[in-house]
């Protein structure tokens, strides 16, 4: 039995109540600032783990396919690759940028 791309469907995860963003809501409104942060970190923490289980997924395609992991696997190792460029943690605070 292979587990190629094709097979691997999409894990589901707990839905949070969405609330406005740290750049929408008051900064003098604590409670609307804490929930804020924490939706932000919780976005950020889940597409981490999603790159992970399709890390693992990715790893399973190899050791199956053997051989033909080049292309049985192509679709994961672009999901994969993709994830790992965009699914940073960042956090709610943001750097200020360096002058070079």
């Amino acid at each position: 039995m292979s587990s190629s791309a094709a097979d691997w469907e999409y894990p589901e995860h707990r839905q949070f109540e969405r609330v406005p963003t740290l750049d929408q809501v008051d900064s003098n409104d604590r409670k609307a600032v804490y929930a804020a942060r924490e939706q932000k970190i919780r976005d950020d923490w889940v597409k981490a783990m999603e790159a992970r289980i399709i890390r693992d997924q990715l790893s399973k395609c190899y050791k199956t396919e053997g051989v033909n992991h080049y292309q049985n696997c192509r679709e994961l190792a672009d999901m994969y690759l993709k994830a790992v460029k965009e699914n940073k943690v960042e956090g709610f605070r943001k750097k200020p940028a360096t002058e070079a």
